[in-house]
């Protein structure tokens, strides 16, 4: 470890140790998520690392934050090293282990201040303003050169991020969810604070996501259907002169999403190596009673509909670095405690222009279907 890698180290672990006795009491704690990596067992995805927050009260809104993150994951750079062109997924993980296709450790480490508006908080509402310092590390591929994507082999980075957000989702006892939340975020890592693997990047993020009840049986809780509209969109703007994978491939704010080939669903994960996206997803749920009366043990079956857009594509040499795609489709899961979401779910690609979409499916297959472990958000 670097002196400046244990220096940032000692920085993080002196502000946890100096405001954690503050406000023990009153402590918020959140699973933002769950990390997996798909080729361990080469048929289902195994849980391998988490997403955990906790904030603490300090005084009147004042809430300090922690966030903790990261997981043995696995990853994909589909760039051809010497070219820049976009490749084909490998047939197998054995084929591209350490160079397009290989195990991914990273963590992620957010701390700072929160104030939260104590007027709103009263009403159900969280009004946040924030600023935090992220630190970031990769272990991504040794076997790969470091010329078109500095942290091609690894990153350890500190960034700085600040905005604001608005939480007003109710997820009523049936499961159903109403009310709406948003963010707007601006994170900034200069040269000098990357330790290795190399940044020099600025991004400002924003979403805004909604849930409207559409039907709800009246029985009881356990024994009710409900059916409710759920609508995201989400949009990252990065400038710089090293941006980071993490970056290009994601999009920011204080809860990290996967990028465009994730977000709209059949497409290829890992790909579109963007400085700008935006996308926006629809679904219609239709959320059933309860199993043996477990109130977070419930079926759920939803259709869905996502478009995209990127510009911009990253040291790319494809002729056109623009893109529109859509996709289309359905699926059926069962809520297991609120904590996973296992199901199948299957639909249509739309590659309205989509430059890279051949690179990606040379045999232009349209449907798709996949397991799932998490609703999409």
């Amino acid at each position: 470890m670097t002196k400046k890698a244990l220096g940032f180290a000692l920085v993080f672990a002196a502000t946890v140790f100096v405001a954690a006795p503050l406000g023990a009491a009153g402590l918020e704690f959140e699973l933002n998520g769950v990390r997996f990596n798909n080729v361990l067992l080469g048929v289902l995805p195994v849980p391998t690392g988490a997403d955990l927050e906790f904030h603490i009260p300090l005084s009147g809104g004042l809430l300090f934050s922690l966030r903790a993150a990261g997981g043995y994951e696995d990853r994909l750079i589909l760039r051809d090293d010497v070219t820049g062109a976009p490749v084909v997924q490998p047939a197998s993980f054995a084929a591209g282990t350490q160079t397009t296709w290989f195990d991914w450790p990273n963590a992620e480490l957010d701390s700072g201040l929160i104030f939260r508006f104590p007027g709103l908080a009263a009403a159900g509402v969280k009004a946040e303003v924030f600023g935090l310092a992220r630190g970031r590390w990769e272990s991504n591929s040794p076997g790969l050169s470091t010329a078109r994507f500095p942290d091609a082999q690894g990153l350890l980075t500190l960034s700085l991020l600040g905005g604001v957000g608005v939480d007003a989702v109710v997820k009523e006892p049936s499961r159903m969810m109403t009310g709406w939340a948003g963010e707007a975020s601006f994170e900034t890592s200069p040269s000098f604070l990357a330790l290795s693997g190399g940044t020099d990047f600025s991004r400002f993020s924003a979403f805004l996501e909604g849930y409207l009840p559409l039907y709800s049986s009246d029985i009881d809780d356990l024994k009710a259907f409900s059916l409710y509209g759920a609508a995201y969109l989400t949009g990252d703007y990065a400038m710089g002169s090293k941006i980071p994978l993490y970056v290009l491939t994601g999009f920011g704010g204080r809860k990290l999403r996967d990028g465009l080939g994730d977000s709209i669903r059949g497409y290829q994960s890992w790909g579109y190596e963007a400085a700008m996206k935006a996308e926006a997803s629809f679904d219609l749920r239709l959320v059933g009673p309860s199993l043996f009366r477990v109130p977070g043990l419930r079926p759920i079956a939803y259709l869905f509909g996502d478009a995209g857009w990127f510009g911009g594509l990253y040291d790319c040499t494809v002729a056109d670095k623009n893109g529109l795609i859509f996709s289309a489709g359905g699926g059926a899961a069962l809520d297991i405690l609120d904590f996973a979401y296992l199901g199948l779910r299957a639909g249509c690609k739309f590659p309205v222009d989509d430059p890279l979409y051949f690179s990606y499916f040379p045999d232009l297959e349209k449907f798709f279907w996949g397991i799932t472990f998490l609703l999409h958000f």
